[in-house]
């Protein structure tokens, strides 16, 4: 989550400059195929730019890229394609005062066709500074659909971008064995569940047919799901007659959205008062309403990243069996795991265990790790098409049974480390759900 995650400099720190002028054209190379993997020609292109106005590059907050319209192409018979801009465009220079240093700032790019007549899209979102070749843009026929269960099937993701001959991979060393070169990222299936006013769940590493749970559907109605999958990587161009330049990607593919029946369960927690909870508002996280909120308001005296725990009242006594916690940032994103504790009382003085879930956020024996965390960091709102998918450190979704046994008025949840030596923050927050 944004608020655990410390920004990297970006990788153009470490470049040693460029030689170009600004005024000066810098090329973006690629192509378009259709599903099937025939050549996409006379396809219509879009080129997008967020530029980085960061003035610390340390902020905890990170950045939201906000992309505007830059340019526009058209691919040739053969699906290729060759797109320009100005060398200037690509970073900025200058002396941060808030550092203390004088450095670069790459802007960022987006380049992607229009979604095809069944929905189908795909983008590739970068940073560069010179001439590159960009990964092939082939739309994803996912054929999504909804079967009895309800559960959805959905056809496999598409192969890592091949890396072009022009083109070199990072290597890690692991102790004293040879290098490995770490290529792009294979693609793999997320799902979402989109409501009117926000997610309704997000799953990592979705496995078809994938099943849905009857507490997870709640009682939302126009729910719809849609299948994602992300590649991420970089490629390192040194041609003999140009400048080196390094691409920084995250290819997307997206399918269309399809509805889902209505829910038929609502929680015992509907509507119920949290602690503490936003001033002059019901607590907005048992509303049934999906925007995820700061759970502690800008603006109020305190630790402006979250509270410690946030405690949960119902009108009467309740066995509860169940509970939902959707879209929930904490600020242990950067631990491999994290426990969610759920805990009841009668009267608010004494606490029983209700459960303890361990919570994966990533896998922490992944070398490859830190050389992805440069194409994934603040890159969850890159898409042209639909909202946010965060999946450097995922935001948490959990559907799981509890086990007290006796009946509770309050209930409590709070966020540690795995081994719980850590007591982390809940930063923001969708809803909680509780069911008897």
């Amino acid at each position: 989550m944004r608020a655990s995650t410390v920004t990297l400099p970006l990788l153009a720190l470490l470049a040693t400059g460029c030689e170009r002028m600004p005024e000066d054209p810098v090329f973006m190379y690629g192509e378009v195929k259709h599903a099937d993997g025939s050549p996409a020609g006379s396809t219509p292109l879009r080129v997008d730019r967020a530029l980085d106005t960061a003035n610390d590059l340390l902020a905890v907050e990170g950045r939201v890229w906000n992309y505007e319209p830059y340019s526009e192409g058209l691919t040739e018979a053969s699906g290729r394609f060759t797109l320009e801009a100005l060398s200037g465009d690509t970073q900025y220079e200058g002396y941060f005062p808030e550092g203390g240093y004088y450095g670069y700032l790459q802007h960022r790019f987006r380049v992607y066709p229009p979604l095809d007549e069944g929905g189908n899209g795909i983008f590739v979102a970068f940073s560069f500074y010179d001439d590159v070749e960009l990964p092939p843009l082939q739309r994803w026929d996912s054929g999504l659909a909804v079967g009895p269960g309800p559960s959805l099937t959905f056809a496999p993701t598409p192969p890592a971008p091949r890396t072009p001959p022009s083109a070199t991979v990072p290597e890690i060393m692991q102790g004293n064995e040879e290098p490995v070169l770490v290529p792009p990222s294979t693609p793999e299936p997320v799902v979402q569940l989109h409501g009117g006013d926000g997610l309704v769940w997000q799953q990592e590493h979705a496995a078809s047919p994938w099943a849905l749970s009857p507490y997870v559907l709640e009682d939302f109605g126009g729910v719809e799901a849609q299948v994602r999958a992300v590649s991420v990587g970089q490629w390192y161009f040194e041609p003999l007659a140009a400048e080196g330049s390094t691409l920084t990607f995250r290819q997307e593919w997206r399918s269309p959205r399809v509805p889902l029946p209505a829910g038929t369960l609502r929680p015992v927690s509907r509507g119920m008062p949290c602690s503490p909870a936003p001033v002059d508002r019901p607590c907005p996280y048992t509303d049934g309403k999906l925007e995820a909120v700061l759970t502690r308001p800008e603006g109020e005296q305190g630790d402006d990243l979250g509270v410690e725990a946030l405690t949960f009242s119902l009108n009467t006594p309740a066995r509860l069996r169940r509970v939902v916690v959707r879209n929930l940032e904490g600020t242990l994103g950067y631990q491999g795991r994290i426990r969610l504790v759920l805990e009841g009382s009668v009267d608010g003085g004494e606490w029983a265990p209700l459960g303890s879930f361990t919570v994966v956020n990533f896998d922490r024996d992944d070398p490859t790790r830190y050389i992805y965390q440069f194409s994934l960091l603040d890159t969850d709102t890159d898409s042209p098409f639909d909202g946010p998918m965060e999946l450097y450190t995922p935001h948490v979704f959990l559907d799981a049974p509890l086990t007290g046994e006796l009946p509770v008025r309050h209930v409590r949840l709070r966020m540690t480390s795995e081994e719980g030596s850590l007591t982390g923050l809940l930063w923001r927050l969708g809803e909680v759900s509780l069911f008897e």
